[in-house]
């Protein structure tokens, strides 16, 4: 006998209502809230897949989502940005995703920014359904919710534009580096073989100057389809044209029409203003996204280092084509480019011309000069280097700007400044003997020193004369401070600012008391360049401190004693003896021939290498000119260079 049910209680009739209440909500939140995070869910899958170029059909009401791919192809590998800003609802039931897009084309530069919109609906893929019917949310793929205005056959495409490069002028804006019309000369491995394409390759590289072996391995690398540029040679100039027609005999070669920032001539100052082409893998690595490949960058010089001025900023556009032969475009988007900006130097054209000539004069003189050289001209009124030309030998180094070499003799305009400071006079007697042992090394005076010009003599015909031994005598008073503090009064040392990269000069405090002394003429641990050497003349002449300049830019202020007139004048009538009385009295024609003006000098000659060799020096100031010639290997050793002073100033 079954138990009589109990009735129902209060607790038991509440807990019922409270669940029904709950089934009902759910159903609510179910049917409400769930499709409209179904839909947001849809909107922002297809916003990811407009950003990143690939569409899932599902998403869609028809598989026209595929077309993306061919919407997007004449953007590159740009993509992107896109946002769902807002979810609207609509009277017939559909929504409406508001899409906010950003494109990025070049770093720097405005993005292209707009919004479209894209409808939304329920239903299976492929259906057009009732808007009141259940199902999941698709997506109505239109062209224009791409970019607005998007017709059904039209693509996206950015074109770059490409700014006009600057010029480099000399000082009376004379073009030094300039757009002019050029050839592009180089192996087009579409037209041949790959065995073919280097065979023309090491015939084309002995014809126009190229290292055979590096250009060979460099077409060898490159791809099937690529063209691998030799050289460019300027259309305008017939010598250069003629090289481009000869090198097309060979298979393979050809020679495309373009326009470049190039040189007065393939030589004109080159290693000074560098060259222009297409940008390397660790340029465009290294620019943050400002530089591109296959743009024109400068490459070493002036073209580098003033890229950010010659170059400008690149520009683009942004273009809906449709179909056709060429294929009509609509402007959607824009971005100016800014063209480059000229760069004015210092540089006299007729005298870096006449210093690159004579240079080359040297070098083909038989029995002259062989190896670097280089010509360093500053006026000193106002520190201008009007010409910084390096010689054959030098294999395209800025040997001017850059050469660091024991400066010889020449250093002992440095040293007479630290003897000046120290209490000595032109006319103080000083001990000249035929030769000095320092710590158990012997120094002689160079061969052939007059024997009339030893014994105690004034500073002056020591100095005139380059008596070694009365310098090296100075070690025992002159502390390394002392003389490195007259090096960077007249400008040999400390930090230039030329713009372009650059060496002074460098004279150590630290060293052995041999290499203390040695440092007094010019040897030991003593460096200097061409431009260093020039400065200190440049100084001597203006009475001050010089600062050369390049281009015009705020300079940096020196820690050292400023020199002083009386000091230049002391030391001016040193270098005014060593053209009257002394080893540079080669140049006595000079001054013969500009009577009222003042012509100074100092040679040096400094031994280096086993068997020992020499490097030749000579400085010299005439008028407002100051000039130091360097040549590496000189066989005469400062006669080579006063050769070459004199040829120059003539």
């Amino acid at each position: 006998m079954r138990a009589p049910q109990e009735a129902p209680t209060t607790r038991g009739l509440v807990a019922a209502a409270v669940a029904l209440v709950l089934l009902i909500a759910a159903g609510v939140w179910w049917f409400a809230v769930r499709p409209g995070q179904r839909a947001a869910q849809v909107a922002h899958d297809v916003a990811a897949g407009f950003a990143s170029g690939v569409l899932d059909d599902a998403l869609f009401t028809a598989p026209d989502a595929g077309a993306l791919t061919e919407i997007y192809a004449g953007m590159g590998d740009l993509r992107p940005t896109v946002a769902v800003q807002e979810l609207e609802s609509r009277p017939d039931g559909t929504l409406r995703a508001h899409l906010a897009w950003s494109w990025v084309i070049h770093e720097g530069k405005p993005a292209w920014e707009y919004a479209t919109a894209i409808d939304l609906r329920r239903g299976e893929p492929g259906q057009a359904v009732a808007p009141a019917a259940f199902g999941d949310w698709r997506a109505v793929y239109a062209p224009e919710a791409v970019a607005p205005g998007l017709q059904p056959g039209e693509h996206l495409r950015a074109t770059r534009l490409a700014p006009v490069r600057g010029p480099i002028l000399g000082q009376r804006d004379e073009p030094l580096a300039w757009n002019q019309p050029a050839l592009r000369v180089g192996i087009d491995k579409t037209l041949t073989d790959a065995a073919t394409a280097e065979a023309s390759a090491a015939q084309i590289a002995g014809l126009l100057g190229l290292d055979a072996e590096r250009f060979v391995a460099q077409v060898r690398g490159a791809g099937p389809r690529a063209f691998v540029e030799a050289r460019v040679l300027r259309a305008l100039v017939p010598a250069e044209a003629e090289l481009a027609r000869a090198a097309q005999r060979w298979i393979g070669v050809r020679a495309l029409e373009t326009t470049r920032p190039l040189g007065r001539t393939a030589t004109f100052a080159r290693p000074l203003l560098g060259a222009v082409g297409e940008a390397t893998a660790e340029q465009v690595d290294a620019s943050g996204g400002t530089i591109r490949g296959g743009d024109l960058v400068g490459r070493g010089g002036l073209q580098e280092a003033r890229n950010h001025v010659l170059g400008g900023t690149t520009g683009f556009v942004v273009e809906a084509v449709g179909e056709g032969v060429p294929p009509p475009a609509r402007e959607l988007f824009r971005v100016d480019a800014l063209d480059g900006a000229a760069v004015r130097t210092t540089i006299d054209v007729g005298v870096q011309e006449a210093a690159e000539a004579v240079l080359a004069d040297a070098a083909a003189t038989p029995g002259g000069p062989t190896g670097a050289s280089a010509l360093v001209a500053i006026r000193p009124s106002d520190g201008a280097v009007l010409a910084a030309a390096s010689g054959p030998g030098s294999a395209g180094h800025s040997t001017a700007t850059l050469g660091q070499f024991a400066p010889g003799s020449t250093f002992k305009i440095v040293t007479a400044l630290a003897m000046l400071r120290a209490g000595a006079t032109p006319d103080a007697l000083v001990p000249c003997t035929d030769g000095l042992t320092v710590d158990g090394y012997r120094f002689d005076n160079w061969a052939g020193y007059p024997a009339a010009a030893l014994g105690d003599v004034p500073l002056r015909t020591a100095f005139a004369w380059s008596c070694n031994s009365a310098f090296l005598a100075q070690a025992a008073t002159l502390t390394p401070e002392q003389v490195a503090d007259a090096a960077a009064s007249l400008g040999l040392t400390g930090e230039k600012n030329l713009v372009v990269g650059s060496f002074s000069g460098a004279v150590p405090a630290e060293g052995t008391d041999v290499e203390r002394a040695a440092a007094l003429i010019g040897q030991g641990r003593v460096l200097a360049s061409p431009l260093g050497m020039a400065t200190v003349a440049a100084s001597v002449a203006a009475g001050h401190t010089v600062d050369p300049v390049l281009v015009e830019e705020p300079g940096r202020t020196s820690a050292a004693t400023p020199l002083t007139q009386a000091e230049a004048d002391a030391l001016a009538s040193l270098m005014g003896a060593a053209v009257t009385d002394g080893t540079a009295a080669e140049l006595g024609g000079i001054a013969a021939a500009h009577p009222g003006v003042r012509v100074l000098a100092k040679t040096g000659t400094a031994s280096w290498g086993s068997p020992v060799r020499h490097h030749g020096w000579v400085v010299v100031v005439a008028g407002d000119l100051a000039v130091a010639v360097f040549c590496e290997d000189a066989p005469d050793g400062s006669s080579d260079a006063l050769a070459i002073a004199r040829a120059f100033l003539a």
